[in-house]
């Protein structure tokens, strides 16, 4: 017969199942803290390619500013220059006089001499072309154009739109100029027709940033010239929707394109002005990807070296990690799984190593086979030991006066018995061992049906079950008391059982049961005796504290007029004993104050009434704080606190209550109080508590707490009388519940309350 050994906490097949779980090995390992090292010199390339490329961008803006702005200002003197042409042709005599065919000759002279130029001409008043010097365009009708218009109408040089002329069929540009006479009046219009495609000659070709678009706008957003990547033809309008907008809303400047643009541009767009009016743009743009191209390809050309130098790194560390660390952990790893399974010697074996935390961990090991062996030898001889304290044990079982059996938990047949229960039942031997356990205990069920009827106790075996019944032979029935362990015998699941007849105890204690009710009824009748004389004492108390008032005042008074008679003449020590006078007296009268509470929460009628102890908390805290303003107290104070009683009572138990832990914080660097709600036990109508930070006490003191004039603090310490906590206990008897405490010294206190349904009057 052997106990059931406890069941091992872990086992091998889970300890595998983890280590079948492990991903990482040391390899792999080393490797990774190779990368991981790589990953700051990859981050440092690209912070570092961050920021070149935001100076490369401000670069290349920069240089697209100052391309527009230069081709901005090379085209205001050339429109002035051809301005002042046509004011020189209007006061010319054949235009003057309006000589067709001389008008025609020396325009034509004019032309040969500005190779930019198309064609010049005379318009007449009737939009009709008088003269030009291609001689093609007599009588064509130019009355429609717009810069015809604009000259007559604010007699002021005007330049057109963009257009296709009708006498020349070539994409064009016209400056047109009022002619005036002396006297003042307009005889017609000259003009002169631009040459785009000369127009688109002076842009450079060799544009800086390389990749830059450079476009001249007329204030339509109609191409004039451009030259660069994606020439767009010439007569068409931008096809920049950006652009466009900012030509018609006249925003000039840098511009930036919506958020997501693809691909991105940087831009700018520079008027070109005449006399303060905007008659042109130019337009200049470059793609952000082409400006940061080349330092994308060196970012991407450094982040290869690094990843080269990575690899080269990864593969030494991977050589040298193979031959110094991963082998020779492999072999400690083979060394444990031949410790599990017993082979000691070979896993001795075990070469050096120059790692000296590796020759540790080889040390290790070999200390821990020379203890497994001696801890195997131990165990054999343990063991042997166990089988003859075994057999010791079987006559131990045998011969033991204890009545001892032993069941089955299934069947609930008898397997074992000792001589003592033998005799204790009235059969032998061999005929309990033919009975099952109802034979004897009537009721017991096997332990897979008795669910209802288990015990904790009978499970554990600590304390006995019982009184139960058993059965003796004959038909005797005695009371005993059943302590249950569960065993294994010879490889069954099974109870011992130790009996103890108890019927002659019970007995016993049903005569004592007699006896105490009878003392019972004679202590309540010399507590009724008991509570008169307390009334009486009680109402002694308050006569007494009541008269003392007298006498008390007279020696206060008495004190003051001997202090007012000595008056500047009294010495150090008169002036001790005066104050030490004064300060008893009001010590006294303090005592006085309380005695008369506590006399008063015994002699006071009960007005019983819905009571709101949040509220009332409340207000009670606020006059601590008003009477103590130079404190910060922390105050948890939980919502819904509700109870039946007496408000005046129940207010004079707060004040107390939360008096001392506002009192007993007062030493404490961050002062908390927390008054909350409690389960309390089954007959509490409320519960709360009471929780400070403060002082605190000993609770080998707890039993004087709640006594008159019992202070466990010092009046140097906390100054008061002693009386406050004897008060809040009769105020608690008297609402039919307890109050106790909880602490510990210099870690605050908690007082419980509980408060019945059945009050005291």
């Amino acid at each position: 017969m052997t106990e059931n050994p406890f069941e091992p906490t872990y086992s091998l097949e889970a300890a595998d199942t983890k280590r079948s779980r492990a991903w990482l090995s040391l390899r792999k390992l080393l490797v990774l803290m190779v990368l991981m090292a790589a990953l700051p010199l990859a981050l440092v390339e690209l912070i570092n390619n961050d920021e070149e490329q935001r100076l490369l961008v401000e670069r290349a803006r920069a240089e697209l500013d100052a391309l527009g702005a230069g081709l901005a200002g090379n085209q205001t003197p050339r429109l002035v220059g051809i301005g002042q042409f046509l004011f020189a042709v209007s006061v010319a005599h054949p235009v003057m006089g309006q000589d067709r065919e001389g008008c025609a000759r020396y325009l034509g002279r004019l032309l040969s001499l500005e190779p930019g130029l198309l064609n010049v001409g005379l318009i007449g008043l009737d939009g009709r072309l008088v003269c030009d010097a291609t001689g093609n365009g007599r009588d064509v009708y130019l009355g429609d154009r717009d810069y015809f218009i604009r000259a007559l109408r604010d007699r002021q040089p005007a330049l057109g739109a963009y257009q296709v002329g009708r006498v020349t069929a070539r994409p064009s540009m016209v400056v047109a100029r009022p002619v005036v006479g002396e006297s003042g009046r307009v005889s017609g219009v000259v003009y002169a027709a631009l040459d785009l495609a000369f127009l688109a000659g002076v842009v450079p070709e060799l544009l800086s940033p390389p990749d830059a678009r450079v476009q001249l706008l007329d204030i339509a957003g109609v191409v004039l010239a451009s030259a660069g990547a994606d020439t767009a033809p010439i007569g068409t309008p931008a096809a920049d929707p950006v652009l466009r907008a900012a030509v018609i809303e006249g925003r000039t400047g840098r511009l930036d394109g919506p958020s997501g643009e693809k691909p991105p541009l940087l831009r700018n767009l520079h008027p070109v002005r005449i006399g303060g009016d905007t008659v042109m743009y130019v337009a200049a743009a470059v793609p952000l990807d082409e400006v940061v191209a080349p330092l994308r390809r060196s970012l991407y050309g450094r982040l290869v070296g690094i990843l080269a130098i990575v690899l080269a790194v990864a593969g030494v560390v991977w050589s040298v990690g193979q031959r110094l660390i991963v082998r020779p952990v492999e072999r400690l790893v083979a060394g444990l799984r031949q410790v599990e399974t017993g082979d000691f010697a070979r896993a001795l074996n075990q070469p050096a190593t120059p790692l000296r935390e590796l020759d540790d961990l080889q040390r290790s090991l070999a200390s821990l086979v020379i203890t497994l062996e001696a801890q195997r030898f131990e165990r054999d001889q343990a063991l042997a030991a166990l089988s003859d304290r075994e057999a010791r044990y079987r006559e131990l079982f045998k011969a033991n006066p204890q009545v001892m059996f032993v069941y089955d938990v299934r069947s609930l047949r008898i397997l074992a018995v000792n001589q003592a229960a033998a005799l204790y039942y009235g059969y032998t031997r061999e005929e309990m061992l033919d009975m099952a356990l109802p034979d004897i205990w009537p009721g017991r069920t096997p332990r897979v049906e008795q669910d209802t009827q288990a015990l904790p106790a009978v499970a554990q075996g600590h304390q006995p079950v019982g009184p139960v019944a058993h059965l003796r032979r004959g038909g005797d029935i005695r009371q005993v008391e059943v302590l249950v362990s569960s065993v294994l015998f010879e490889g069954f699941s099974a109870e011992l059982a130790m009996v103890t007849d108890v019927t002659d105890r019970l007995d016993a204690q049903a005569r004592e049961r007699e006896g105490a009710e009878r003392l019972e009824q004679r202590v309540a009748d010399r507590t009724r005796e008991l509570e008169v004389s307390l009334r009486e004492l009680e109402a002694f108390s308050y006569s007494v504290s009541h008269d003392l008032r007298n006498p008390l005042g007279a020696v206060g008074m008495f004190g003051q007029m001997l202090q007012a008679h000595l008056g500047e003449g009294a010495d150090e020590q008169a002036r001790t004993y005066l104050a030490r006078i004064e300060q008893g007296v009001r010590g006294m009268e303090r005592l006085i104050d309380d005695l008369l509470a506590l006399a008063q929460v015994a002699r006071a009628q009960l007005v019983v009434a819905p009571v709101d102890l949040t509220a009332l908390c409340r207000e009670v805290l606020d006059d601590l704080r008003l009477t103590d303003p130079g404190r910060s107290v922390e105050v948890l104070l939980d919502e819904g606190l509700q109870c039946t009683g007496d408000v005046g009572l129940l207010r004079q138990m707060l004040v107390n209550l939360l008096g001392n832990a506002w009192k007993f914080t007062a030493r404490t660097s961050k002062p908390r109080i927390h008054i909350g709600r409690e389960t309390g036990t089954g007959g509490a109508a409320a519960a709360f508590f009471v929780k400070d930070n403060g002082a605190g006490f000993d609770m080998k003191f707890a039993g004087r707490l709640f006594l008159p004039f019992e202070r466990l603090h010092g009046d140097h310490d906390f100054p008061g009388t002693g009386i406050g906590l004897a008060t809040v206990q009769r105020i608690v008897a008297r609402h039919g519940g307890r109050i106790w405490a909880e602490a510990a010294p210099e870690q605050g206190a908690t007082f419980h309350v509980e408060l019945g349904q059945r009050l005291h009057g």
